[in-house]
């Protein structure tokens, strides 16, 4: 007799967790964080230069 109540693991495969689409998240996630720190860059250069052209009124 033979015990079939085991159950057995199919060959050749593995489950798909999904983990192929990491590098493209964390490709996307620093392509924004590298946009928001050159935005942030821009932004206080443009401060700067704007509060350096206009005289300070006394």
């Amino acid at each position: 007799m033979t015990d079939d109540a085991s159950p057995t693991a199919p060959v050749g495969s593995l489950a798909h967790t999904g983990a192929d689409t990491s590098p493209w998240l964390l490709g996307g996630a620093a392509l924004l964080v590298a946009g928001g720190t050159a935005a942030v860059i821009a932004a206080r250069r443009r401060a700067r230069t704007d509060s350096e052209e206009t005289p300070a009124e006394n």
